[in-house]
């Protein structure tokens, strides 16, 4: 798993500018739901956070049931995460959009085997929601924005009010199923945080970037919003649930 890890880190690190590659679809200002630079560098984060859960989990007093029945899904998940690497490395956009989907349905079915798990330990609730949640809402919105790349590189014109539309949509409808996940469990949270860093950034970029869109920036600020309410409010209910149970 460290393997796999520090070889996507090193691929990334060593990689050209996504301006450069796949004929810029992938770069800044592509289309109007193009992430900046800031919005993809959690990705550095979680995968050190990532490394660090692999050594921590292999510490014999945390050896419980949780980590063993997920750990088949957690290599994988770094397989794919390698494979997807290497395919946007190479600007093979459909490829690694298809290792990406694979890699988000990995998360998510690590995600529903910890959310119906129970982690007695705080550390573990903490470091292996975090790990995981976190790491599926990141990527979420990266995918989305992979796709309508994807779209716009093959059938569609990114400038057109009709393909900013659809996109705005789908950020949307992605950020509404979010919201209720936020309430539904307690990865839910870690899923919006990290989801809603990525849409933030992408907002603040169309506002103020080179390839301004205030109308798209204004429709995707209203979901940004319900997200960040739905945030906050969950985490007050999960505050006040720690408190009375001490």
């Amino acid at each position: 798993m460290l393997l796999g890890l520090g070889w996507a880190v090193w691929a990334v690190l060593t990689a050209p500018a996504l301006e450069d590659i796949a004929g810029g679809w992938l770069g800044q200002d592509a289309t109007a739901s193009s992430v900046p630079l800031i919005g993809q560098i959690p990705w550095l984060g979680l995968m050190a956070a990532l490394g660090a859960y692999a050594i921590w989990q292999g510490l014999s007093r945390w050896h419980i049931e949780i980590h063993r029945k997920i750990r088949p899904w957690v290599l994988g998940m770094v397989l794919l995460n390698a494979m997807w690497v290497l395919c946007l490395q190479r600007g093979l956009i459909g490829v690694s959009l298809i290792a990406g989907l694979a890699l988000l349905a990995v998360l998510a079915r690590i995600v529903l085997a910890i959310d119906r798990s129970v982690l007695v330990q705080h550390i573990d609730r903490w470091v292996t929601r975090a790990c995981f949640g976190l790491f599926a809402g990141w990527l979420s919105v990266i995918i989305v924005a992979e796709a309508l790349a994807f779209a716009a590189m093959h059938h569609g014109n990114p400038d057109a009010l009709m393909f900013k539309g659809a996109s705005a949509l789908a950020l949307i409808l992605l950020a509404l199923f979010l919201c209720a996940v936020t309430f539904k469990n307690p990865m839910g949270i870690y899923l919006n945080a990290g989801a809603l860093w990525v849409l933030a950034w992408i907002i603040l970029d169309r506002y103020s970037g080179h390839d301004t869109s205030p109308v798209f920036a204004t429709v995707c600020l209203v979901a940004a919003a319900l997200m960040l309410i739905c945030l906050l409010s969950a985490l007050r209910t999960r505050i006040r649930r720690i408190l009375s149970s001490h």
